[in-house]
């Protein structure tokens, strides 16, 4: 709730002063599951300089995964993931920051000024 007031204060206080206050939320709650893999080893390469035998350790790790559902004497079609870093790896956390650190220069492109808070 804190949280909340903390933000509706400052969005009060940029109207006042004829600022135009832009709010954007975002439900990360399955946002290991929509990593394109195609995309992050091309980011890893073009932007962070991830070449040879790492990248090579990398596109192995992430390709060739796939999954199904069994539930008691039932299994689904087992089905390849183009898509997604393993969950609860050491490698998901830094994988999925690096997929989503162009979204860090696109606001920077348009340089606002603002006002982060996150949950603690």
């Amino acid at each position: 709730m804190k949280l909340l007031l903390e933000v509706l204060d400052g969005v009060y206080m940029a109207a006042d002063n004829k600022q135009v206050t832009v709010l954007i939320g975002l439900d990360l709650s399955a946002a290991f599951d929509t990593v394109d893999h195609k995309i992050l080893l091309q980011w890893l390469y073009s932007e962070f300089g991830v070449t040879d035998t790492p990248l090579s350790w990398l596109r192995s790790y992430l390709e060739g995964r796939t999954q199904f559902v069994k539930l008691g004497q039932h299994q689904s079609l087992v089905v390849g993931l183009d898509i997604g870093v393993p969950q609860g790896s050491v490698l998901g956390p830094p994988l999925f920051t690096v997929y989503c650190s162009p979204v860090t220069d696109l606001i920077a492109l348009h340089n606002p000024t603002q006002v982060l808070r996150g949950q603690g």
